[in-house]
């Protein structure tokens, strides 16, 4: 595998490099038609997991001017038991390139209107997202715990530092989370087929502390995984390696950095 390859952010299984297509996401929904924001955070916590995979628009002054807005927002949906985890998805030179979300609520409504009131959206940061319903299979909250970036951490490398942030120097030896967001193939006999390899190897993983998180769609369009890896090269040599790579069930994955800024561990409960 060269370099350069193993670099790139979207790769197709088999037919070459490929971007992980976000614009095929069904039309937003008609704000009219949704659950109110009051009602969504009224209820009890259900256990149905949405995954909100945002990228953000070009325009960096838009997305910045609105992410202390967007962090107090989720600081609200995690106190009402809506938002399990969130932070933002980095770029090959570790800057902000989109946010992955994931809710806990009673139906992908419900999440339509949670992604719709965020600060991101309602000031026009984001420029696509989709909401897919996860099923975790595989979790290790420990580790997951554990990779939560201190809020005097949070500014990300190439951006300037907030006064009271401690000033940190990258540490190349501490491990970081990569989210590999997959798209499979139609051909779900192939999926079947391939699944008890596919299994092995992200049992292997996970006794390896390198699969933090794991688990389909519930759509069986795909799946998210979340690996923990001391650099890309390493985190994208554990998706090119997995059996669902190999014999071609991912038509095209996404894989990023990711920064946990936010964790409400007790909302999370694997299958």
């Amino acid at each position: 595998m060269s370099q350069d390859l193993s670099r790139r952010r979207f790769l197709a299984s088999a037919a070459g490099v490929a971007c992980l297509a976000l614009t095929d996401m069904p039309s937003v929904m008609a704000a009219s038609s949704l659950p109110t924001l009051s009602g969504v955070l009224s209820g009890n916590p259900v256990q149905m997991k949405i995954v909100n995979y945002a990228m953000y628009v070009q325009d960096r002054a838009r997305v910045d001017a609105s992410r202390a807005e967007h962090q107090t927002y989720a600081d609200m949906l995690r106190e009402h038991d809506r938002l399990v985890m969130g932070g933002p998805l980095l770029d090959d030179d570790g800057r902000p390139s989109g946010v992955l979300l994931v809710y806990d609520v009673e139906s992908k409504q419900q999440a339509e209107t949670l992604a719709q009131h965020d600060p991101f959206a309602l000031k026009g940061a984001i420029a696509n997202y989709r909401l897919t319903e996860w099923t975790v299979l595989d979790s290790n909250i420990e580790l997951l715990t554990a990779s939560l970036v201190p809020a005097n951490r949070r500014a990300p490398p190439k951006l300037p530092r907030a006064p009271d942030a401690t000033p940190v120097a990258p540490d190349e030896h501490t491990a970081r989370l990569y989210v590999n967001y997959a798209k499979y193939v139609s051909d779900r006999s192939h999926v079947e087929q391939v699944m008890p390899a596919h299994q092995s190897y992200t049992q292997a993983l996970k006794a390896n502390g390198e699969l933090i998180m794991a688990g389909p769609f519930a759509d069986g369009s795909g799946a998210l995984f979340i690996y923990r890896a001391q650099s890309t090269d390493e985190a994208m040599a554990l998706a090119l390696k997995d059996p669902y790579h190999v014999e071609g069930v991912f038509e095209t994955f996404a894989l990023a950095q990711w920064r946990l800024f936010g964790l409400n561990a007790g909302l999370i409960q694997s299958v």
